[in-house]
């Protein structure tokens, strides 16, 4: 299991340096970057009570479709938090270009 999400966190982050290669502002580099991380990367329960672990946005798809619903709120804080997490860190450690 755990070689699965070293697997799945690895392709989370060149997926996301991919998305952000496509713009060229540094700003919107660093916005998309930070939300393509903080939506592959924010994980937690897949209902209340459960210790199984899952993906926050596989979670989201399911309760969108699914008629019981167990509330956004408790799959928007993480993911809120960790984007701010992500956003503040990228834009701190992100070089930016340089110019001769």
């Amino acid at each position: 299991m755990i070689f699965f999400w070293i697997i799945y966190f690895i392709i989370s982050i060149a997926i996301s340096f991919l998305f952000s290669a496509l713009v060229n502002r540094r700003i919107l580099k660093i916005f998309i970057f930070s939300f393509f991380m903080a939506v592959s990367f924010t994980i937690w329960f897949k209902s209340p009570g459960d210790n199984s672990l899952s993906p926050v946005f596989s979670i989201l798809i399911l309760e969108a479709t699914i008629i019981d619903n167990n509330g956004w709120g408790r799959l928007l804080r993480p993911l809120g938090i960790i984007f701010l997490l992500t956003f503040f860190l990228t834009a701190f450690f992100w070089k930016k270009e340089i110019k001769n």
